[in-house]
């Protein structure tokens, strides 16, 4: 759950950290859309909260942008965009100074991408839609460019979480050990036992540095070392076993909840990452 020690952003204050401008296109109505233009600067986050039947889309265009939801905390570079649905408990941070583009959707939406938080690969026709948006282009044209913007976020691939190494030297030696042996499992205990640091301040590195805590790292890079394997065509107990897993069960619910789609979709060609 969210606390002091995984999410600690100062608020951001309105005219004093960030100016926004807000174009509404047939707003509180079923087909409708809002856009929102934040340029903000300086790190900081807008506070958890709750859209209730309310989809978000969001890019931070010039900095890192930190993502609270589904109980996680992520990093989303700013060659990506984070789909937030409708109900989720969010906060959202600027990581240094940049423009935001939020996209604001009722509920009712019957996309099946769309049901869970969703990272997107930014296309130049996606960035082209939010700034065209951002513009008062009036009610028809922008009711347009929702249904193509949809399309866009639906057919643009799934943006692989990426795997940030730290940058600590007892961090990065444990780091680089999980990647060159992902089938050997230790715990941190174990393996700081002779760096002379305890775990607790090793967790606190990982998620300073990548943004992730050291478990979610530990997934999230032993999934990355798994994709070759699966384009290869390795069974998928061969694959699970080769990256730490116990077994091909769990490995795919890791698979799917991470990259949110199953192995066997990214086997057949369906995801690029």
């Amino acid at each position: 759950m969210l606390d002091e020690s995984t999410w600690s952003f100062d608020r951001l204050v309105e005219d004093r950290d960030f100016r926004f401008v807000s174009r509404h296109y047939r707003t509180g109505t079923p087909d409708g859309l809002r856009l929102v233009r934040y340029s903000v600067y300086r790190e900081g986050s807008f506070g958890v909260h709750i859209e209730p039947d309310i989809h978000q889309f969001t890019w931070l265009d010039g900095a890192l942008l930190g993502v609270f939801a589904d109980d996680e905390f992520s990093v989303i570079e700013p060659g990506q965009a984070l789909w937030i649905p409708a109900d989720t408990v969010h906060d959202i941070a600027a990581l240094g100074p940049g423009t935001m583009y939020c996209v604001y959707l009722r509920a009712g939406i019957d996309r099946a991408d769309f049901t869970r938080p969703r990272r997107v690969e930014m296309t130049e026709l996606i960035r082209g839609l939010l700034s065209h948006l951002s513009h008062d282009i009036g009610t028809e044209a922008g009711l347009r460019a929702r249904g193509v913007l949809l399309d866009a976020i639906e057919a643009s691939s799934a943006a692989a979480p990426s795997v940030r190494f730290p940058t600590h030297p007892v961090a990065r030696a444990i780091a680089e050990a999980i990647v060159s042996n992902p089938a050997h499992r230790v715990s941190l205990a174990k393996a700081v036992e002779d760096h002379g640091i305890s775990p607790r301040t090793i967790r606190r590195i990982f998620l300073a540095e990548t943004g992730r805590s050291f478990q979610q790292w530990s997934s999230a890079a032993r999934l990355a070392e798994s994709l070759e394997l699966i384009r290869g065509g390795v069974s998928l107990d061969e694959v699970a076993r080769a990256v730490g897993f116990s077994g091909a069960s769990s490995f795919v619910s890791a698979f799917r909840n991470h990259y949110g789609i199953t192995p066997g979709r990214f086997r057949a060609g369906r995801a690029e990452f």
